[in-house]
């Protein structure tokens, strides 16, 4: 469940000069959710330009490949 917190969202990453990550979300409750599986040992470390997210874990780093996004809009609302 953690992992999927993780890795199910469209939040952006953006790191500071001393290696911390901000994250930016246009949802705070995607932020909520992203925060409550960090604070939880499952780290979203971002996603480079080869569309690879990057989660960190009490048993290591795992990689994920980004295949499509379900953008939300006013139809699926309904």
């Amino acid at each position: 469940m953690l992992i999927s917190l993780a890795l199910c969202h469209t939040v952006i990453t953006e790191e500071k000069e001393n290696g911390d990550l901000i994250y930016n979300a246009s949802s705070p409750d995607e932020l909520a959710l992203v925060n409550f599986a960090k604070y939880c040992g499952v780290e979203y470390r971002g996603i480079d330009e080869n569309r690879i997210m990057k989660i960190k874990c009490p048993d290591g780093e795992l990689l994920y490949r980004l295949i499509y996004v379900l953008e939300f809009n006013s139809t699926r609302k309904r």
